[in-house]
């Protein structure tokens, strides 16, 4: 008899774990930089672009050698895979973005509350992309 494998199982693979813990130390870089940035009272759009493109290149890295495995490092390859990497993340920021001057300055919640609730889009949407774009 063949034993089923449940949902759950077929989700949580060495890849998706990976991800996921890659994916919340990235969120602290991000989240971390952000409120740095806040504190020192840079303004909201260029505070989150400066903790974006921190995490992004944390990610870049931990993503192509733990979480995907992408060990090519031919300079061309890796200059394609780091602009698919870089578009795909220019993306998610844009949503991100969006999605924080809307919760920021429309709805009026507090700027960090704000980043964390758009960090939680923002792992799911990178995910995907980097799974089916990026590193496949």
């Amino acid at each position: 008899m063949r034993k089923q494998i449940s949902f759950f199982q077929r989700l949580l693979t060495r890849e998706v774990i990976s991800y996921l813990i890659f994916g919340v130390l990235t969120t602290v870089v991000s989240l971390a930089s952000y409120a740095l940035f806040l504190h020192l009272g840079i303004g909201l759009i260029v505070t989150n672009t400066l903790s974006t493109f921190l995490a992004i290149l944390f990610a870049y890295v931990t993503n192509k050698i733990w979480v995907f495995r992408a060990l090519n490092f031919e300079v061309g390859a890796m200059f394609i895979e780091f602009f698919k990497f870089l578009s795909s993340r220019f993306l998610t920021f844009v949503i991100d973005t969006i999605l924080l001057v809307f919760l920021v300055d429309l709805l009026l919640i507090d700027p960090f509350l704000a980043k964390v609730f758009t960090s939680v889009v923002v792992v799911i949407l990178n995910y995907l992309l980097s799974k089916k774009a990026v590193f496949k």
